[in-house]
């Protein structure tokens, strides 16, 4: 079975801003073929091209506004282009795979539709929700597209909800409509993890472009404002990113007089995170508009209860683990509070941590796990298929 996949976040080399996360996923199933339709936005028409990578990657440049201008032109554009792609190169598929809704799972419905095969649909909450917020003439068909997806991931568990009120549409999380799809973790659960800690040692990880979408500012006012009642607080932050970003951050450091709580630990080897984070009391991170937020993840396989926002990141796939606390803005108050919980229930989270690693709880975000889940889906669609002939 050959399955067509259109993404506008899959590395193809174009874009140093992608995520590994579908390619892990893909290059892990086996014995499926996979094309993927990389797309790209351009708002200069002479850009609009297609590029062969190989025989089963293409980037395609395709027009469009920046902001959502224009965007039922665009996704018309979109598409007589990718047809065109489709019957010049002979490119045959069973089922079709968009791995957003608003662009991405829109016109993979439309290629699975001439097609007259079926498609699978991710919704991923950062992107999606944004767009349906402000596209309100294009809610019809989104609607659609969502009611008609032989099954749909929700990867972003937290965006159900808002998404089923946007669309005013029901559909239930199942396993044969619906169901959680977690992007692929590289890291494997550690187990005995039963090693004293320092209960205010924190550590957070994130890149500095997205500095202030990530709520490290007011998450350094918070540690500030925790000094006086726990002398002994620190938190490292390990990261990259622009000279120019890490000095404000850096500048505020200095500006609350955070020079010995606060280190700026710079880059770390993906290979050595998890066993630095194991060194650690808690993973500290407010983030915004987060479609999942792998690095909640790589905490919590490393033994860490997390500090996460709601309606975001990780949000919806630890309920009933309480492995961690949440916050419902990035209000520097409300970080406090949650903060100092983690420090004065030391002992109670690090015991949910270790009991939901002990008894398979997490196991929902181990790899296997989740390869098996989504190959499971192709290989029934298959042999239904091969039923109906």
């Amino acid at each position: 079975m050959n399955v067509l996949h259109i993404h506008s976040d899959y590395p193809d080399g174009r874009n140093s801003s992608s995520t590994p996360a579908v390619k892990l996923l893909l290059d892990a199933t086996s014995g499926i073929r996979h094309t993927i339709f990389v797309i790209h936005r351009t708002p200069w028409p002479w850009q609009v091209k297609v590029i062969q990578n190989d025989s089963q990657l293409y980037s395609i440049y395709y027009w469009g506004l920046p902001f959502g201008l224009g965007l039922t032109l665009s996704l018309f554009l979109a598409r007589h282009l990718l047809l065109k792609l489709i019957q010049n190169e002979h490119i045959d598929y069973q089922l079709v795979h968009g791995h957003k809704l608003a662009i991405d799972g829109t016109l993979g419905a439309a290629l699975a539709k001439w097609a007259k095969v079926p498609y699978f649909l991710s919704v991923r909450g950062g992107t999606d929700v944004r767009i349906l917020r402000h596209k309100l003439l294009l809610r019809r068909r989104w609607k659609k597209v969502l009611e008609e997806a032989e099954h749909i991931f929700w990867v972003s568990a937290w965006a159900q909800n808002p998404i089923k009120q946007l669309l005013n549409i029901s559909v239930n999380n199942d396993t044969d409509k619906s169901s959680l799809l977690p992007n692929l973790c590289e890291m494997k659960q550690l187990s005995h993890l039963h090693v004293p800690k320092k209960a205010a040692n924190f550590v957070t990880v994130f890149r500095f472009d997205q500095y202030e979408r990530k709520g490290i500012m007011p998450l350094l006012e918070a540690i500030a404002k925790l000094i006086a009642d726990y002398p002994s607080i620190k938190l490292d932050i390990y990261g990259c990113g622009p000279e120019n970003k890490m000095k404000i951050v850096q500048g505020k450091i200095s500006e609350l007089s955070l020079g010995k709580h606060v280190t700026i630990k710079g880059r770390i080897d993906n290979k050595v995170l998890q066993k630095k984070l194991t060194e650690y009391s808690a993973f500290l991170l407010p983030s915004q508009n987060e479609s999942f937020g792998m690095v909640f993840v790589e905490a919590l396989f490393s033994g860490l209860p997390i500090l996460y926002h709601a309606n975001t990141g990780i949000d919806g796939y630890l309920e009933g683990i309480d492995a961690g606390v949440k916050v419902d803005n990035q209000n520097t108050d409300e970080l406090v509070n949650k903060v100092e919980s983690l420090i004065l229930q030391h002992d109670l989270f690090n015991a949910r941590i270790n009991r939901a690693l002990e008894t398979n709880l997490l196991d929902i975000f181990e790899k296997t796990t989740v390869v098996s889940h989504y190959q499971y889906l192709i290989e029934a669609l298959k042999l239904e298929k091969l039923n109906d002939e």
